[in-house]
């Protein structure tokens, strides 16, 4: 853990990350802005999601190019127009739909600079400790969403509209800074033919895998979005199930980070899923304040181990002509599970009742974890494309 955390490069790509992240998490403030200025709900929804249109839809365009050009450049490119992009709001005095457009750029830009600062990490962390870098690397961004919002009411509430999205921008103008000083590793050996995004993502063994971020990420969208609801439909509050989320997602790599590559990774996603699944059954019926904080550290540690794991299994055979797209697939299988996956939670907690709906996510997650015993088993493994590939 000390080597990691005393390499230079380590912290600067880490940085870059907390202040991209810092700028998502006080965005969350962005739909108060837009019913002050005369906005629905359903224009909230609108605004908010454009987001993911971009951030997945150009991932098999921009993942590529990481790869071809170096991750700098769109670490630098990425976060600065994550904040310089703010600036946009500042011309609308009441709420527009071109409010979307800022959000479509934002896309863009985060899918830019994230997969761009994840794929540096696994560049520069030894193959013997990637989960666990990774898994620090993501410390970094649940830390910024623990301050972001909480510094982001302060100014919105004290100093106003304006000084809210200067905050957002000198976020991205920090970010880029810590970006600058970033030393893009140099290029060793030949280069092998670069497969492309979906011919990467039809290789045998990564279907599998980005499934199985897929049904993770649906876990992740039914418990982050749907137990503040059913919290409240039970008498109690939400807030203390993400505290405790946050603590023991943070403890769980902080303490166990060395597990994660000391396991197999194939046990460890395994467990994951077991742990998601008894997660959700438990979440259907909520009893007591002190029943809502357990379910938020147990979820906290199945999402701090298992990202890093999942991710780790997916990148250990890419190589530095395709490490960005590889790492885009599971990105990007992660973030479809959650985006498909709200509509579908919704759909079912509304014929069935919330505590329906939980059941159901339980069980995708047993079903998953069946479906992963098979794969498994059968000792597939993602392919080799050069014998150089760390």
């Amino acid at each position: 853990m000390a080597n990691i955390f005393y390499n230079t490069q380590f912290l600067l790509i880490a940085g870059t990350n907390f202040c991209l992240f810092l700028i998502v998490s006080t965005l969350s403030f962005l739909p108060v802005i837009i019913v002050e200025m005369g906005g629905s709900k359903v224009d909230v929804g609108i605004v908010m999601g454009a987001i993911g249109i971009t951030t997945l839809g150009t991932l098999p365009l921009v993942a590529p190019l990481i790869d071809k050009h170096g991750r700098k450049k769109f670490m630098i490119v990425g976060v600065l127009l994550m904040g310089l992009s703010n600036a946009g709001f500042l011309f609308f005095s009441h709420y527009s739909p071109l409010m979307v457009l800022v959000r479509l750029a934002q896309g863009v830009a985060f899918g830019a600079c994230f997969n761009a600062c994840a794929t540096a990490i696994v560049d520069i962390v030894e193959p013997a400790k990637r989960a666990q870098g990774i898994g620090f690397f993501g410390v970094s961004g649940s830390m910024a969403v623990a301050v972001g919002p909480y510094i982001g009411e302060l100014f919105l509430t004290r100093w106003g509209h304006t000084a809210y999205f200067t905050l957002l921008i000198a976020f991205g103008v920090i970010g880029m800074a810590f970006a600058l000083a970033v030393k893009e590793p140099p290029k060793t050996g030949e280069r092998p033919v670069m497969h492309g995004f979906f011919n990467t993502a039809l290789q045998p063994g990564y279907p599998a895998m980005m499934a199985m971020a897929v049904i993770f990420g649906s876990g992740f969208a039914a418990m982050n979005n749907f137990l503040p609801l059913q919290a409240r439909s039970m008498g109690f509050s939400a807030g203390l199930f993400f505290v405790w989320y946050g603590i023991s997602l943070i403890a769980v790599r902080i303490l166990l980070g060395t597990l994660l590559d000391r396991v197999n990774r194939d046990r460890i996603i395994l467990v994951c899923l077991v742990g998601f699944g008894i997660n959700l059954g438990f979440t259907s019926q909520i009893h007591s304040m002190l029943h809502v904080c357990l379910l938020g550290a147990l979820f906290g540690v199945v999402q701090g181990i298992s990202y890093p794991a999942m991710m780790a299994r997916m990148v250990d055979r890419s190589n530095e002509s395709n490490r960005a797209v590889v790492v885009a697939l599971f990105t990007g299988s992660f973030g479809v599970g959650i985006n498909l996956s709200v509509l579908v939670w919704g759909v079912l907690a509304d014929l069935g009742g919330l505590p329906f709906m939980f059941m159901a996510g339980s069980a995708l997650m047993f079903i998953g974890a069946v479906a992963s015993m098979f794969f498994f088993a059968g000792k597939r493994r993602l392919p080799v494309y050069n014998t150089n590939a760390q």
